[in-house]
């Protein structure tokens, strides 16, 4: 997974926010709709399901970038839920 650029979230936010207020004519539209997707992105930040790696053979909790189990040597994993 690639590492996150703010830099470029930045400059899409801002020529979003533009070529809405372009489209629509109205701040307030734009301020809106700001408010609505951060509220959206607030709300799945704390709702976030975490998933867990385990163990097949010996049910040890796993790094989710772990290669084998540390305990037992085994490399089959499951993700528990």
């Amino acid at each position: 997974m690639r590492r996150k650029q703010p830099w470029l979230i930045a400059t899409a936010a801002v020529v979003a926010a533009l070529t809405l207020y372009y489209y629509t004519g109205s701040w307030i539209v734009v301020m809106l709709f700001s408010a609505a997707l951060a509220a959206l992105v607030a709300y799945r930040a704390a709702h976030r399901k975490r998933s867990s790696h385990a163990c097949l053979r010996c049910g040890a909790t796993l790094n989710p970038n772990a290669r084998h189990c540390t305990s037992c040597g085994s490399a089959s994993w499951t993700i528990r839920e």
